[in-house]
């Protein structure tokens, strides 16, 4: 018996270290292993008369993100968003919070999410909640937040599990949401002055709502100065795009991201508005009116609408759009640069990062004004201050992409490690335009090291490339004049509506008209920071001679202008028709097309050029035909020298919906060519460039600009700049028979 009991005991002894060994590595989600144990039941006492309950008060919410979510992408990620905030929000209690989930790949003990608030570290976290969304709540230290514009700066450093090479790093994500700063007070949400008008926010979609109440608006007048108030509520409220209502009564209580608007002669100053009856009735009033319902809400007043257009001006002068001021979704700085001017990345929010993963990326942004006309020649350096280990091997390659497109590619080929120091890297301005500009530099390392890979290298390998905030863009002098038609000059800049001292613009007599009309107008001032000087006419007052706007259904275009638009009413085809394109789609070629068109195609495409490059008359621009459920902006020079710009669509409603649709950033980004074309179900902007460009000066003569302009045209139509070498050999060779007949002995 004893022998049994002491067998079992060492079994047991044996058993007890095994059981203790660590759980092995798991590639499954991370998972909350420890499961609690059920307490045990405890008769409860006999129930005691409750206590009068006290009301607390729910704490106040600014929610961060103007697009709702935010996405850290590969191994080096950034987002950085600005919150304004009045001087009591400032001054309370905050706390920050936030959701955030991530991709299955990244190694959580490797990973790491970092929160900045005006440059103070919130947070440092492990990114490890692949399994489902994780909150957290990070309490922002007093004296961090500040009244006016605050910085909220997320920053992901994220490694792959397992996997080594460039192509993993595509898989590593971190998605944020439900981002806002709680805190706690009463009456916090106010927003009482002018200046302070940014801190109205977004909702918690991410969108900022202005609710316009109806006051009519039948009159030109009235509707211009609806116009022009509601662009500069727009660059007030700082926020990337707004949401426009016209309603009837105003809002029941105050929301998140939320503001109501009044404007109205002081005649329709009435119930609680009517204290402001006595200033109105003398001076433009502009003033945040406190109401019962707790609700922000700004109304614009004076004798008549031309004083109330003078009210607005008093936004622009309280809050205006500066670089102390910036949008809410640029948190960065990017300047305006002129030709012959260079700027360092760290002035541009580029910080100096030591890197040891596999493939680097950094951003910037640089604003370029309307008449940019350089596209086609001549490049933007990049004095690169970098320096690389000997474990990078050849194949490692420096990419810089401009506005989202590629281009230039340089490989590192130097085996040993080296100093990057002031080396240039040039690249093409193709892609540049009007308007703000984004360069992404990304740097792909293929080392020695991570093709072996050893367990746990993705984050533990040594420090193998440092980026120096002291490397430069330097931007060369660049041609100045505007190619028209183009949306991208309008859709960036304003311009040329917003160097006019007025610009007509017919609106339609629908509510829709009027809607869109807002709300396009509204996205033009907050992506240029400028106020389109509009001036509401009749469209039977449009003049060819001058630079317009249209804004209303095709179908209420009247004919003398339809024909003007550039645009027409898609036509019925037979059925004859759909069978013979359904058969023709796989011809060889392109019914219509030339003999010549495939290799002329072929031949341009290996010397870098488009077939357009080597025509020799201009083509002309076919009216484009309106598409079914979508909004159209377009453009179309008229003969007589105005600039039309229309926004249209089959009916009302379309053209409501396609220009809401229109708003978000990157579409709006999208807009370029002649038209552009847009329905809320659409995933890209359709475009069509001109065939025919007008080249419009708008800078003083000068015998480098032309020379400059010059250069980008040749640039783009080679059959012109041939020609002209050969008219120039045959003069000069003329030239030199004539010199030489007169040089030498006669016989």
């Amino acid at each position: 018996m004893n022998r049994v009991v002491l067998a079992g005991a060492l079994l047991i002894g044996l058993a007890l270290p095994a059981m203790a060994q660590p759980l092995p590595f798991d590639m499954s989600p991370e998972s909350d292993l420890v499961v609690p144990v059920p307490a045990p039941q405890v008769p409860q006492p006999s129930a005691a008369p409750e206590a009068p309950s006290v009301a607390v008060p729910a704490a106040f919410r600014r929610y961060l993100f103007p697009g709702g979510e935010v996405r850290l992408e590969g191994e080096q990620s950034r987002q950085a968003v600005v919150v304004y905030l009045t001087e009591a929000q400032a001054a309370a209690e905050a706390s920050l919070h936030f959701a955030y989930v991530n991709a299955l790949v990244v190694a959580p003990e490797f990973s790491q999410l970092d929160v900045r608030v005006n440059g103070t570290n919130l947070t440092m976290t492990p990114i490890a909640s692949s399994a489902g969304p994780a909150e957290l709540v990070v309490a922002v230290p007093p004296g961090v937040l500040r009244s006016g514009a605050n910085v909220v700066d997320f920053r992901a450093s994220q490694r792959h599990r397992t996997d080594c090479s460039i192509q993993s790093t595509y898989e590593l994500w971190t998605e944020l949401s439900g981002a806002w700063l709680s805190f706690a007070g009463e009456g916090l949400g106010a927003v009482r002055t002018l200046a302070d008008l940014g801190a109205v926010g977004t909702g918690e979609n991410g969108t900022t709502t202005l609710r316009i109440k109806r006051n009519g608006f039948a009159d030109p007048a009235a509707r211009s100065t609806l116009l022009r108030a509601v662009q500069q509520v727009a660059i007030a409220l700082r926020a990337p795009a707004i949401n426009i209502e016209l309603v009837d009564t105003l809002s029941a209580e105050a929301q998140a991201g939320t503001l109501d608007l009044v404007v109205t002669p002081v005649s329709g100053l009435e119930g609680e508005f009517s204290p402001l009856a006595p200033q109105a009735a003398t001076t433009p009033t502009a003033v945040m009116m406190p109401m019962a319902s707790g609700a922000n809400t700004l109304v614009l007043s004076g004798p008549n609408w031309e004083s109330i257009g003078r009210a607005g001006d008093a936004l622009l002068s309280a809050a205006p759009a500066t670089a102390e001021r910036p949008r809410t979704d640029l948190a960065l700085p990017y300047p305006l640069m002129l030709g012959g001017q260079s700027v360092e990345l760290g002035d541009l929010g580029v910080d100096t990062v030591e890197f040891n993963g596999r493939r680097f990326t950094a951003t910037s942004q640089f604003e370029l004004p309307a008449d940019f006309y350089a596209y086609r020649y001549g490049t933007l350096d990049l004095v690169l201050d970098a320096a690389f280990s000997a474990d990078v091997q050849p194949g490692s390659e420096i990419d810089i992409f401009t506005n989202g497109q590629i281009a230039s590619a340089t490989p590192l080929l130097r085996t040993d490690g080296g100093m990057l120091r002031d080396t240039v890297i040039r690249i093409p301005m193709t892609n540049l335009r009007p308007g703000r500009n984004v360069v992404d530099i990304s740097v792909s390392l293929v080392t020695e090291s991570d093709g072996v890979c050893s367990a746990g290298w993705t984050g533990r390998a040594p420090v193998r490339f440092v980026f120096s905030d002291s490397t430069q863009l330097r931007l060369p002098q660049y041609a100045r004049a505007a190619a028209l038609p183009d949306l991208r000059v309008l859709t960036g800049s304003g311009w040329p509506y917003a160097d006019a001292p007025a610009a007509p613009l017919a609106v339609g007599a629908d509510e829709e008209s009027l809607l869109s009309a807002m709300l396009f107008l509204s996205r033009v001032a907050t992506a240029s920071g400028r106020i389109l000087p509009v001036s509401v006419i009749d469209q039977a007052e449009l003049s060819p001679e001058q630079d317009a706007l249209l804004i209303m259904p095709f179908d209420a275009v009247s004919g003398q202008f339809a024909g003007q638009t550039g645009l027409v009413l898609p036509q019925a085809r037979s059925a004859d028709a759909s069978n013979r394109e359904a058969l023709e789609q796989f011809s060889e070629g392109r019914p219509g097309n030339a003999p010549w068109t495939a290799p002329a195609e072929w031949l341009a495409q290996r010397v870098g050029m488009e077939l357009s490059d080597l025509r020799v008359a201009p083509a002309h621009d076919a009216p484009f035909p309106l598409p079914a459920r979508a909004a159209v902006l377009s453009q179309v020079m008229q003969p007589e020298g105005g600039l039309w710009t229309v926004l249209t669509a089959q009916n009302g409603g379309d053209m409501l919906d396609g220009t809401r649709a229109m708003m978000q950033t990157e579409r709006w980004r999208q807009m370029a060519g002649r038209v552009s074309t847009m329905a809320p179900g659409d995933a890209e902007v359709i475009t069509v460039a001109t065939d025919n460009p007008v080249i419009v000066s708008t800078q003083p003569f000068s015998f480098d600009n032309v020379r400059l302009v010059a250069a980008n045209w040749f640039s783009g139509n080679a059959v012109y700049f041939t020609a002209a070498i050969i008219v120039v050999a045959i003069l000069l060779m003329f030239s030199t028979s004539v010199l030489l007949s007169h040089v030498g002995r006669r016989e």
